[in-house]
């Protein structure tokens, strides 16, 4: 998952808004202060469970001109993709209402964040392009600044030439995928509860 369905399930957890999506970035764990911490090791449960998912297992198989092994960076990008167009199937909440939400509290917590996920809370605070994720145009950028600072982004090209299709492949696993995501997430909160209120 990428940005948006990690502050989607940072919002149903209630942990950190940064802390879930740190694991995106250059960080080190140990320096980092508790509520933070939460949520960069719910963020790496996330992309473990994920990872191993049988419904990623069918998307990163499927017929294509991008190569096997890069298909899961894009599944992560056009599974936020599907989020938002099936988002009254996840939340009660207006689409525009979260995304209003999920930047004010990235905001919070913006001088505690890495440089590269600072600027990126800069950007959103001044154009918030949270819902363009649902676009293609969206996803197409997504993946373009993907290519841009991985040194192996060249590799991203053959699934932006056949990006609609891409797109359409990654629906019917995100809907098997997504509900047993937020199944899993809910119950490491509960784990995560019961541990402290052991402690």
């Amino acid at each position: 998952m990428n940005y948006f369905a990690h502050l989607h399930i940072a919002s149903i957890t209630n942990t950190s808004w940064v802390g879930n999506l740190l694991g995106d970035f250059p960080v080190e764990p140990a320096s980092l202060e508790a509520d933070l911490l939460v949520g960069w090791r719910l963020h790496q449960k996330v992309d473990v469970m994920v990872d191993q998912h049988e419904a990623s297992v069918l998307f990163r198989s499927m017929a294509r001109k991008g190569r096997r092994r890069f298909a899961g960076i894009v599944q992560d990008i056009v599974m936020d993709y599907w989020l938002i167009q099936y988002w009254s199937d996840f939340s009660t909440q207006p689409l525009s209402v979260f995304c209003e939400q999920a930047v004010s509290g990235l905001a919070l917590d913006k001088e505690r964040s890495p440089d590269r996920l600072k600027n990126m809370i800069c950007s959103l605070e001044r154009e918030n392009w949270l819902s363009n994720l649902g676009t293609l145009d969206g996803v197409e950028k997504a993946i373009r600044s993907i290519m841009h600072r991985w040194q192996h982004g060249t590799h991203l090209q053959g699934f932006v030439e056949e990006l609609p299709s891409v797109i359409a492949q990654a629906e019917a696993p995100f809907l098997h995928l997504y509900p047993d995501l937020l199944a899993y997430v809910r119950q490491e909160m509960k784990k995560t509860e019961a541990t402290h209120s052991l402690g």
